[in-house]
């Protein structure tokens, strides 16, 4: 889903957006004259192996996600923003692939199986 950020105003934009078994459900809505700040929460389940014994691990997600959207290269003289902005290079937000990006930076954190928790630091290196 894309939304062209000129678009955006201060009344939000609803959206939701579901993927496999993840829910992405928030809104957009305009900041200032080059930022669009998004809300959402972020809810489902996601499997990856656990990076211990490669058993499959679900992990539950129930987050808010919160930062804001540049149309085009940010800058600033103050950096108030500066980590938490994703920068929209052709004027619309890509919906899909902020979730997708989301979901692959809480699948490259460090997650354990159970039986694996239980045994921490039995483990030789």
């Amino acid at each position: 889903m894309k939304i062209p950020l000129r678009k955006v105003t201060q009344t939000p934009s609803e959206f939701v957006l579901e993927s496999d078994e993840i829910t992405f459900k928030g809104y957009l809505r305009y900041h200032d004259r080059t930022l669009t700040l998004l809300h959402a929460e972020l809810k489902g389940n996601i499997d990856k192996p656990c990076d211990i014994c490669a058993e499959d691990v679900t992990i539950t997600l129930d987050e808010e996600v919160e930062f804001f959207l540049s149309d085009g290269v940010f800058r600033s003289k103050d950096d108030e923003h500066a980590l938490d902005i994703v920068e929209c290079l052709d004027g619309e937000a890509n919906l899909d692939e902020i979730l997708l990006s989301e979901i692959e930076l809480i699948r490259s954190d460090y997650h354990t199986c159970k039986e694996c928790e239980t045994k921490e630091g039995e483990y030789e290196f």
